[in-house]
């Protein structure tokens, strides 16, 4: 019995003597809300003018905690969604925004998890809708996906599940076939920064089938390329976006075409195992200055063009202008006046405009 307590008081001294590993915990919120006068005539329809007060179907505020401990980290980040259907005000649900892990493993970091993919190009303070950003009609984005990324320095590699968003049909079919993919969808970039300057280089490529049975397969290769770079003179700056590729629809890249047809590859229809590829471009330029710590501006222009290689469409231009004022009341708490439009073009296969959008308000943010 002896022998028995003395080993258990060992075993116990050994267990309670090993430093308990220190987390740090840092959590954070952002409360939004977004009060704007919009004016649209879409899709050919008669004019809608309309106040968009709070964002009733969504909203961008969230709450959420970085974690630190020794070699490894992580984050996770939750945003709070309105309700469609009842009263505006209310958070009836959350979405998971980030949630990753990243381990350092001294020459690099290993990391797995939901996050931005590193295609996306943020170089836009616009706030409208949902803090946009000119995404998709400007900036290239990859959405906030599951996947298995390294980092070497500037040098960022993620594995990514593939998107399979559907095919779009020249005779108005739809395919509802098998999807057969060998390989996840790879993305990559590399940046530097330096006291006046930054750049960063983006690529993407997407490739999977779709079983046809007796008709044959359909290869759907998505790709896209892009950079942007930013400048700094004193209390100015300026930066800028490019960004090109093909079937960015497929591939998730481009929102879907943020209100116009986008950048599907197009299926001719039964019978056919032949896929016409949509070429894509799109760049942006923005400009600022500080004017002082409670006062700033800023203005961007967008513009995008989808080509798609299908005979008697044509290619949709669309292009998106804002400007706007960050004003600081005070540190965390900012409301944002801005103004902005936007033209869609006309749409590819039908050749009728696509329509246009102007706004005019605030976003209103207390960051704690």
């Amino acid at each position: 019995m002896k022998k028995w307590t003395i080993l258990l008081a060992a075993v116990a001294l050994v267990c309670f003597s090993v430093p308990a590993l220190a987390v740090d915990w840092n959590f954070y919120g952002s409360a939004r809300i977004y009060t704007f006068y919009v004016s649209d005539k879409l899709g050919g329809g008669a004019e809608d003018d309309f106040l968009s007060w709070g964002n009733e179907n969504g909203n961008n505020s969230r709450i959420g905690a970085r974690v630190k401990a020794e070699h490894v980290r992580g984050r996770f980040e939750l945003q709070l969604k309105g309700n469609e259907n009842g009263d505006p005000g209310d958070y009836v649900s959350t979405e998971t925004r980030l949630m990753y892990g990243e381990w350092n493993f001294g020459p690099g970091t290993l990391k797995v998890g939901k996050d931005y993919t590193p295609v996306s190009q943020f170089v836009s303070g616009q706030v409208f809708d949902e803090d946009l950003g000119l995404l998709g009609i400007g900036t290239q984005y990859g959405n906030r996906t599951p996947q298995i990324a390294f980092k070497f320095g500037g040098f960022d590699i993620a594995l990514i599940q593939q998107k399979y968003d559907g095919l779009t049909a020249a005779t108005g079919a739809t395919s509802n076939a098998d999807n057969d993919s060998y390989l996840p969808k790879f993305e990559a970039s590399y940046g530097m920064s330096f006291d006046a300057w930054n750049f960063a280089l983006q690529g993407g490529y997407q490739y999977y089938t779709i079983d046809l049975g007796s008709t044959g397969d359909l290869d759907v290769t998505s790709y896209t390329i892009g950079g942007n770079v930013g400048f700094n003179f004193g209390a100015a700056y300026a930066k800028g976006s490019v960004a090109y590729g093909q079937n960015w629809g497929q591939a998730a890249w481009g929102l879907n075409g943020f209100k116009t047809d986008g950048s599907n590859a197009v299926w001719k229809g039964p019978g056919s195992s032949v896929v016409n590829d949509t070429d894509s471009m799109m760049f942006a330029l923005v400009a600022g200055m500080k004017a002082t710590d409670m006062l700033s501006f800023e203005a961007g222009f967008g513009y995008r063009q989808d080509d798609p290689d299908v005979n008697g469409w044509d290619d949709q231009k669309a292009w998106a202008v804002y400007a706007q004022s960050v004003i600081a009341m005070a540190p965390g708490v900012y409301v944002i006046p801005e103004v902005g439009y936007y033209d869609y073009g006309d749409h590819q296969d039908t050749k009728k405009a696509a329509g246009n959008e102007f706004y005019l308000g605030a976003k209103w943010q207390i960051d704690f």
